[in-house]
């Protein structure tokens, strides 16, 4: 991440802003059907107009963990009460936060996923509430966010970094005891991915490349947690990308380089290859990855549009 990315879309933050129902004191009800109520430190002073606030959030949904932020930087947004940065319906909810408040909320998926905002998970059932918690860590000026955030980045890599030594050791060992448990022909690549090959196919790719594939992702137990084959998940078109350029998770571009046009196979990523200590969704933090793939095309990438010179600059003609 190499900027503060805002909750500024309304469908993210009713995820974002969806919560148990722990706490103490009633609920407040919002014009949206979204209810919330602040746990308070009682220490400081409130945000005030135009102030960022910083804050970390877990989601749930029953008893199901989605997603949290506490492996990795803390989150920043802004308040105003004007749509730009903030929806207004959600102005009412952080404007008397203070540092070390806890604000509770809560939102019925119907809430969440009508008018056709976002398709609802299929995990997901109507007449059920989202649940997550955030807790205010900081009240920052809008002119010292970025220094602040750019310092915890910096944090984050450092303490990652030292991590990630430790967790590829341990991820190489897991999946070295996976492959010759079930008996997998499978080859490692320098980075640390390993690819079995079931169908040979054309050159493999390079860096600059185009390339196309069906796939299907799974935990290590078998269970799939995304697939561009199975309609279940709702998108079925071909996955493109640039080799090289950063277009997926490392481990998934650096196995791809092995496997050719028309070629089927399977990768077998690393955690430090894929969503690392952060997690994605439903991958959990540190979790090695297998992927299914049939590899569709492989051609260079388009080369980017010139931009045309630009027009000189003609005097007008003197009267």
């Amino acid at each position: 991440m190499k900027k503060i990315t805002w909750l500024g879309s309304a469908v993210a933050l009713a995820f974002g802003l969806s919560s148990c129902s722990g706490g103490s004191g009633p609920y407040k009800k919002l014009a949206n059907g979204m209810e919330y109520k602040i746990i308070g430190s009682g220490k400081g002073s409130p945000i005030a107009y135009g102030e960022v606030m910083k804050f970390h959030f877990a989601q749930k949904y029953k008893d199901s963990a989605m997603k949290d932020t506490y492996s990795q930087p803390p989150q920043y947004q802004p308040i105003d009460s004007t749509g730009m940065q903030l929806p207004k319906e959600y102005y009412e909810v952080f404007k008397n936060v203070r540092i070390g408040d806890s604000v509770i909320t809560r939102i019925l998926t119907d809430s969440v996923f009508k008018g056709g905002m976002a398709m609802m998970p299929k995990e997901f059932k109507k007449g059920e509430y989202l649940i997550t918690t955030f807790k205010i860590l900081g009240i920052l000026k809008a002119d010292s966010a970025q220094a602040d955030f750019a310092k915890e980045v910096q944090k984050f890599q450092e303490q990652d970094s030292i991590h990630a030594i430790a967790q590829k050791v341990k991820d190489d060992k897991i999946l070295q005891d996976y492959i010759a448990k079930n008996n997998i022909k499978a080859t490692k690549t320098e980075e640390g991915t390993y690819v079995e090959i079931q169908q040979a196919g054309g050159e493999p790719g390079k860096d600059g490349q185009s390339v196309s594939v069906k796939y299907t992702g799974k935990f290590l137990d078998g269970e799939a947690f995304d697939s561009n084959v199975d309609t279940s998940f709702h998108h079925t078109e071909p996955y493109t990308f640039t080799l090289g350029t950063g277009g997926s998770i490392k481990g998934f571009d650096d196995g791809l380089k092995l496997l050719g046009k028309g070629a089927k196979g399977r990768l077998f990523i690393p955690s430090v290859l894929g969503y690392g200590s952060q997690g994605s969704g439903k991958i959990k933090p540190n979790t090695n990855l297998m992927f299914e793939i049939e590899v569709l095309d492989v051609k260079d990438a388009p080369a980017p549009p010139q931009q045309l010179p630009a027009r000189p600059q003609i005097a007008p003609k003197k009267q």
